[in-house]
């Protein structure tokens, strides 16, 4: 099994698992930067927190930005295709199909591995998300259950960016949810993020 040479943390659950997760962090953070809300949402879940594999700031990203802070597309597609190899990895050592959460950097990269391959996520939660593929027409995601938990006062995105991304999902065939939160770009300012993406969870079925 080839784990596309990402870094990252296993975390186990104290009991029975009944579902696996992918944990994807923010720019200038690193794999231990989710686990703690990954828990909280998934409380019986084996959790994947990986290690971006771009150094960034005093941490890591996913993906590389521009010097005027564009998305660096080509490089968030190539690293997208190492995370699809992560995926599967993660499938075949577990026997289950994961659920994707990223933050920012992170939830584009989720975005974009959901656009390369829906097929390896049984589900997304993706805070403070971006488009990865903007005015584009995006794959097939029939069925992919996704939450977007977006905020009113987010200053690193413009205010149309989740609601943009949501109905490009929606055009895709996923079953999409939009939320948007009082506060800004920061998902640990109050512990929202974490009972809206439970009270999602609830009406899916993990495992």
């Amino acid at each position: 099994m080839n784990d596309a040479g990402f870094q990252y943390e296993l975390a186990l659950p104290l009991g029975t698992a009944d579902c696996v997760v992918v944990l994807l962090h923010g720019s200038g953070r690193d794999e231990n930067d989710l686990l703690a809300f990954g828990r909280a949402v998934f409380p019986n879940a084996v959790l994947y927190a990986l290690r971006g594999a771009v150094p960034w700031e005093n941490g890591y990203a996913f993906f590389r930005r521009k010097p005027d802070r564009q998305i660096d597309v080509d490089d968030l597609k190539a690293q997208a295709t190492r995370l699809c190899m992560f995926m599967d990895f993660v499938i075949r050592q577990t026997g289950q199909t994961p659920f994707l959460v990223g933050y920012s950097n992170g939830a584009i990269m989720a975005a974009e591995v959901l656009c390369q391959n829906g097929s390896l996520a049984q589900g997304a939660i993706l805070l403070r998300p971006l488009s990865p593929r903007k005015h584009e027409e995006l794959p097939s995601l029939s069925g992919v259950p996704v939450l977007l938990l977006a905020a009113k006062h987010d200053e690193r995105r413009a205010e149309n960016d989740a609601r943009d991304l949501a109905d490009q999902f929606i055009s895709a065939g996923a079953d999409v949810r939009l939320e948007m939160l009082a506060g800004g770009h920061g998902w640990a300012e109050d512990a929202a993020d974490e009972k809206l993406s439970r009270q999602w969870l609830a009406t899916k079925e993990p495992g």
